[in-house]
């Protein structure tokens, strides 16, 4: 072991001997002139610069000789370029009034969005905010094909293409977010602290990242380290009139002597909402806290990242009954109220990620090791004792080695996995879920070639899956041991000219049916019913067919994205003729085969008479069904999302920078199935007012409101649909974000 980590210490100390420093400039591609204060970015390293006023840059340090940069300045499309850090770097930047190509790290290796085969949604956070939401699941669901399945204000699920739950992977820094995702009041348990951008796989995604993948992917990235011998301070506060709600943050970025670090703290407080009748909902309280540590550093080839995300909240329940007779009006008030009450459900997560890439000539090793822990209880009549109390903890594991053989192929190839631990607390009067553990391993292998015009893209996974669970006297006699299986593909094509973009992706997953859908035995207090599992479920298979054609010019550009999916054995919950414990129950089943089908199309219009103006919208309709047992349920309604957005340029020091008014039309959702209802079309209108100012301290107010109308409205999506309980009326908003830089002297 000593003479291990001796060979190690050796390795590391000898990346030492590569290049101190390189610089290089950045220019514009038709005045061959410099680009005043463009963005450079290292990104294997996550380390950033900024240009100077003549476009130049300079990267102290140590660095191999070869280096992934990404260059970026306002007007101008995006580049990415390997480049050698032997010599002095020049790159050109196109002129662009709509920048529609960034450059996706998710899709294993980095690429401009162009050249992926699959069309991979790319947001940041700052423009999915630019009116801000109260919980990340709202911001999300600007995304077109995304769409928000809540219990209030307080728990938030993302949902693409109509599926949700255990069949979207959500990911962190590349670790998976294990928080019962299985429960439909239980939300991602994630805040928007510290977040820099999210990206969105939708469909079939097992190939890279395993099982559950089924329904795609969400892929949340930290923000940027500091560039270097910069300081940043950010401060932000939150105030929204309809929950009386709260939301402060602190974040500090800096960069010291080659250790990068980011920090930061985070806390909501939200009251009951306000109806549109101006009554508030009972126990829609909640309050969350979140933190945050990354550190960063390299040497030579080396670059190793720690990041750790911490999540705590306490969430009142909504909703909640055991009278067999509903009416919406039970669960109104004229009274505000913050203080804590019964049922409430207390969560607490931890997220530990811990990757090192070393980085060659032509490979790329990246060995990434976390861990989560989340612990999950729902206090139903007595303060002291949980109803529930669940302790879920997991090890996961990803080795990826990427290659570049030549300038036409390439390959990214590895072994990932994931150890999963969940005992019930022993206090808890009830248990939903045995005890449990759970093992993952996989195996994939993704080809890439460049044929000028053309790339393509193959590649194939295998998957192995075990579950045990323990016996349990009282709820669960029997013990329960099975082995699962599954192999996967992906085969996509793209074809790209200046302002031409065809896509081809075909695409399959599978999901192993989760412990909750096998073993369930008792009330879900989150759902209103009594639950059945069914212990001789077979995985879920699905292909999926997605084709996307993208058009760009000087002025507009557009997106049409069609596709269907067929799922074989797909999992099902109904219900019975009975009733346990005032509950209706329902049991878990499999249909045959089932087709998704539907479109995502967009367009963004930037007009040459009004370059301050920009158009923006976009269509997303899913239609779920069984050509044997009629239609899926829990289908979200067709949407167009629509903004225009006018960004302002005056010269005053404290200024109007953008008026933004967005509005969403919900169509009606008439396909359902037996015990679900329809719902009615209505639409939604935000109106927000940014100001920026360039003081010595600068700041940025935003001064909102959404839904301006009031309009009285249930989502299809919402678990209190089944309850008539309406959602958020009128919210007006201010938010203040203070920033302070200090760059160190050369």
């Amino acid at each position: 072991m000593k003479n291990n980590l001796l060979v190690f210490c050796l390795i590391v100390s000898s990346y030492n001997a590569f290049g101190q420093g390189f610089s290089g400039k950045i220019l514009d591609s038709l005045t061959k002139e410099g680009i005043p204060f463009a963005s450079i970015m290292l990104t294997d390293y996550q380390l950033g610069a900024r240009c100077d006023s003549a476009g130049n840059f300079t990267f102290k340090g140590s660095f191999p000789e070869s280096v992934q940069l990404k260059a970026s300045s306002s007007g101008y499309e995006t580049q990415f370029s390997a480049v050698s850090t032997l010599s002095e770097i020049q790159i050109y930047l196109n002129p662009q009034h709509i920048e529609m190509h960034e450059v996706i790290v998710s899709g294993a290796r980095n690429q401009l969005q162009r050249y992926n085969s699959t069309h991979i949604e790319h947001r940041t956070m700052s423009d999915l905010n630019v009116i801000p939401a109260t919980n990340l699941g709202q911001s999300i669901e600007a995304i077109p094909g995304v769409y928000n399945s809540s219990t209030g204000n307080g728990v938030s699920k993302p949902v693409i293409r109509g599926l949700q739950g255990v069949r979207v992977v959500s990911l962190l820094n590349g670790i998976r977010i294990e928080n019962q995702q299985w429960g439909g009041d239980h939300g991602m348990g994630l805040t928007d602290l510290g977040i820099g951008t999210v990206e969105v796989i939708k469909g079939p995604s097992s190939l890279l990242y395993g099982s559950d993948a089924l329904g795609g992917v969400i892929y949340f990235f930290d923000e940027a380290f500091a560039p270097q011998k910069t300081h940043e301070l950010k401060i932000t506060s939150q105030f929204e009139t309809n929950s009386m709600g709260t939301i402060n943050s602190l974040f500090y970025k800096g960069s010291i002597k080659g250790l990068r670090i980011n920090v930061g703290g985070r806390f909501n407080s939200q009251a009951d909402y306000q109806l549109a009748s101006n009554q508030f909902v009972k126990n829609s309280r909640f309050q969350e806290s979140s933190g945050k540590v990354s550190l960063g550093w390299n040497r030579g080839k080396w670059i190793s990242h720690l990041k750790y995300t911490y999540a705590s909240a306490r969430l009142g329940i909504p909703g909640h009954t055991h009278d067999s007779i509903i009416s919406p009006e039970l669960f109104k008030s004229s009274e505000r109220r913050r203080a804590k009450t019964l049922p409430v459900q207390n969560f607490i997560n931890h997220i530990l990620s811990f990757e090192n890439k070393f980085v060659f000539k032509k490979h790329t090793l990246d060995l990434l090791v976390g861990g989560t822990q989340n612990k999950l209880e729902e206090f139903e009549e007595k303060v002291t004792i949980p109803y529930l109390s669940i302790n879920l903890t997991n090890v996961l594991y990803n080795f990826k080695m990427t290659s570049t053989f030549n300038k036409r192929f390439s390959a990214v190839y590895g072994i990932q996995g994931m150890a999963q631990n969940q005992v019930n607390g022993t206090k808890a009067e009830e248990r939903l879920l045995p005890n449990s553990t759970q093992f993952d391993n996989g195996l994939y292998t993704n080809f890439y070639m460049d044929l000028a015009s053309w790339k393509f893209q193959v590649g194939a996974r295998a998957d192995v899956r075990t579950i045990r669970s323990s016996k349990d006297s009282v709820y669960f006699p029997n013990e329960f041991e099975k082995i699962f299986g599954g192999y996967n593909f992906a085969i996509g094509a793209v074809y790209s000219s200046k302002k031409h973009l065809l896509r081809f992706n075909v695409s399959s997953g599978f999901r192993v049916p989760h412990l909750s859908e096998l073993l369930s035995d008792g009330v879900h207090h989150g759902t209103f019913r009594y639950e059945i599992g069914n212990r001789f479920l077979k995985p879920e298979k699905a292909i999926q067919l997605d084709v996307s054609y993208e058009y760009t010019s000087e002025h507009l550009s557009f997106v049409l994205n069609p596709f269907i999916s067929q799922v074989v054995d797909y999992v099902t919950i109904n219900p019975r003729d009975s009733i346990i414990d005032g509950f209706q129950v329902f049991e878990y089943e499999q249909l045959s085969s089932v087709q998704l089908i539907g479109l995502d199309a967009g367009f963004h219009y930037h007009p040459h008479f009004a370059h301050f103006l920009h158009l923006e919208s976009s269509f997303s309709y899913i239609r779920g069904f069984s050509r044997a047992n009629g239609n899926l349920s829990l289908m979200p309604q067709p949407r167009i999302n629509t903004s225009i957005i006018a960004k302002l340029a005056t010269k005053s020091k404290f200024r109007i920078s953008e008026i933004v008014l967005q509005h969403t039309y919900f169509l009606p959702q008439n396909n359902v199935i037996l015990f679900e209802t329809t719902s009615v079309d209505y639409s939604l209108l935000n109106l927000g007012i940014n100001f920026t100012s360039d003081t010595k301290l600068p700041f940025t107010l935003q001064l909102g409101v959404r839904n301006l109308t009031n309009t009285n409205y249930i989502n299809h999506l919402s678990r209190l649909k089944n309850i008539g309980l309406e959602s958020p009326g009128r919210n007006v908003y201010i938010k203040l974000l203070l920033t302070i830089n200090y760059h160190e002297k050369k």
